[in-house]
């Protein structure tokens, strides 16, 4: 019997057992029917799958290739000695803030050209500049007044300072202070702020306490003529200073949390006080012009105008640290405020610089100090030519370096901040050893691995296994990092670190020499 006659019937049983079972098959749901498709599929590609693992090939890896490169190589060296340095301004000025307020303007941009004065912000200062227009007021009277006075009368003058510090603190009351006051109560005016309670009624009380006060000293003046010059004068301080007693016990209590105190009263509160202090400074003048005779009242007169021109200024300089003003002349390179924001102060507000004139600082050990002088030539990124202007003679008492300054004498787009290399081609040259950087020097971030605990390059033994070096790293700069660690500018690193592992056998595909 043939094979393909046994075969037949077997494919002839075969294709009706399949059709049955197709049949069996499209009799059932359709989600049956899903079931079973994915199942059979599943199966298929799990076959598939433990077909091809057994053709994985099970031949060891070689060890992976790595490049090894100087420590000097990788930080941009060659045969030079090099430093990191930093760009700036030989002309710069960092401001802060003088005082704390809220910034209610700011009149410059990031990147304009600024004069020196110029007013970058303000300061929310409507207090300030109702006390400089005070201190004006006083400044002009006083002058005003020494201006009328020739061959004074000692009497006469205690006489109008009495009437005059009455109509001072009269109207003083009356335009500012009642400003706090509104109707009667049973203890005196309704006070409009909210201090606690027992300070409420005691203001009130003292607001009426001054009130009768005034009514007295209202009465006594048509009788001024008849009475003791130094009793007037003595009678009118005492007045005063009870009004000046009275007005720092308000302000204490508008100044308090919560207070609910307006600006417009804060403002005529600092115009009543100042005013009472012009009062007590014009009676303190009538006093010794009275007892010193005419030249004792010419004197007077000269030290109000003195001490309320020193009031003024005074003023002015307060008024004055609200304003940020430009030191110099330059480019505004910083600027974070904006209006609204509250600053503290000696925050920083403000940078100004002549980005025009730009040099490089940069620091070197103690050693190399003196294989340096003025006068040297350095490149600057392996691509500018520069020359040192300047080399300290002692230690800088933050890094415990030499600070060097170096000027670009070729043209260059080097950028306000920026940081640099430099080499010392000369300081090289001088050196027939190079000793171990002292760091920082720049590595690619590809060199050195980031691990759990610490920060290591890797180096290659006689047994081409990785050897790992522990470094102390500081900050990224673009796609390099700083070594803080001593290191030997003739160390071979491995270049690339990424997937490596202490120990792991390698290849050295390369050595540069």
């Amino acid at each position: 019997m043939s094979i393909s006659s046994r075969i037949q019937p077997i494919l002839t049983s075969l294709s009706i057992r399949s059709k049955a079972l197709w049949k069996r098959y499209r009799s059932l749901r359709v989600w049956q029917q899903g079931v079973l498709a994915a199942l059979v599929l599943a199966l298929l590609i799990g076959g598939v799958a433990f077909a091809r693992s057994g053709n994985t090939d099970t031949t060891p890896a070689k060890g992976r290739t790595v490049t090894l490169e100087t420590v000097r190589e990788l930080s941009g060296g060659g045969s030079s000695v090099n430093l990191i340095g930093t760009v700036r301004s030989i002309t710069e000025a960092n401001i802060l803030a003088q005082t704390g307020g809220t910034v209610r303007a700011v009149r410059t941009t990031l990147g304009k050209n600024v004069p020196a004065g110029f007013v970058i912000a303000e300061l929310e200062n409507a207090a300030e500049r109702a006390v400089v227009l005070q201190a004006e007021g006083a400044y002009e009277a006083a002058v005003a007044a020494r201006s009328a006075q020739s061959l004074p009368d000692t009497q006469v003058t205690a006489q109008n300072a009495y009437r005059n510090a009455y109509t001072t603190l009269d109207t003083t009351l009356q335009l500012y202070v009642d400003t706090f006051y509104g109707g009667p109560t049973a203890v005196g005016p309704d006070l409009l702020l909210y201090p606690d309670r027992d300070t409420a009624v005691r203001l009130s009380r003292e607001r009426a306490r001054i009130q009768g006060l005034m009514d007295q000293w209202e009465s006594a003046l048509p009788s001024v003529n008849s009475r003791d010059p130094q009793t007037l004068l003595t009678e009118a301080e005492t007045n005063t200073r009870s009004v000046e007693t009275f007005l720092n016990e308000l302000a204490a209590a508008a100044n308090q949390y919560n207070s609910r105190a307006t600006t417009e009263q804060l403002s005529a509160l600092a115009t009543a006080r100042a005013n009472v202090g012009s009062a007590l400074s014009s009676l303190t003048a009538a006093r010794s012009s009275y007892r010193s005779g005419s030249t004792g009242a010419t004197a007077g007169a000269d030290a109000s105008v003195k001490q309320a021109l020193g009031n003024l200024r005074g003023a002015q300089a307060t008024l004055e640290r609200t304003v940020v003003r430009a030191p110099i002349g330059g480019q505004v390179n910083f600027l974070p405020i904006r209006v609204g924001d509250y600053v503290t102060a000696f925050t920083h507000v403000a940078t100004v610089a002549q980005n025009g004139a730009l040099e490089i600082v940069v620091y070197v050990s103690e050693n190399d100090r003196d294989l340096l002088a003025a006068g040297s030539k350095v490149v600057v990124e392996s691509e500018y030519d520069g020359v040192i202007t300047s080399v300290s003679p002692a230690l800088d008492p933050v890094t415990k370096q030499i600070e060097v300054h170096v000027a670009v004498t070729g043209a260059s787009e080097l950028v306000n901040g920026q940081s640099v290399h430099v080499s010392f081609p000369d300081l090289a040259a001088e050196t027939d050893e190079l000793p171990q950087s002292e760091g920082p020097v720049l590595l690619p971030l590809s060199a050195v691995k980031l691990r759990a605990g610490d920060r290591i390059v890797y180096t290659v033994n006689e047994d081409s296994r990785l050897v790992a070096l522990s470094v102390t790293v500081g900050e990224v700069r673009g796609d390099r990092i700083e070594i803080l660690s001593p290191l030997s500018p003739d160390l071979r690193i491995v270049r690339d670190a990424r997937g490596l592992s202490e120990g792991q056998s390698v290849e050295v595909a390369s050595s540069v020499n």
